[in-house]
């Protein structure tokens, strides 16, 4: 190898938003299999996914903040940032009152070559 070159690690932050708790939280449409679904039931259901994409939505806020970009799959935002480091990004979180089970942290290195 050249002394020209050297290793470079770049890494990716991912921040995993669900937009849907797990597990799913059905038990508000009928409480027991004995009994049938309840309108009233179904608006508890609608509540607590209401109150669980609020939350989402205000990680995205202050995560955006720290320029953090933003892309949906599935049931899931994912929050992408190579400025922030994964235990920065947790404690940031953590610190503008969310729970750590809430979100998901995850850390990808990917190897790159540099010149001096």
């Amino acid at each position: 190898m050249s002394e020209n070159y050297r290793p470079v690690v770049n890494h990716l932050t991912r921040i995993i938003l669900k937009l849907i708790e797990e597990p799913v939280p059905y038990e508000l449409v009928a409480p027991s299999e004995l009994q049938p679904p309840s309108a009233a039931g179904v608006r508890r259901f609608g509540e607590s996914l209401a109150r669980r994409a609020e939350r989402v939505a205000a990680m995205m806020d202050v995560l955006a903040a720290r320029g953090f970009t933003f892309k949906f799959e599935k049931d899931r935002v994912f929050a992408d940032s190579i400025e922030m480091e994964a235990q920065d990004a947790k404690r940031y979180l953590l610190t503008k009152g969310f729970e750590d089970t809430e979100f998901q942290v995850l850390l990808e290195y990917a190897r790159k070559w540099d010149t001096l």
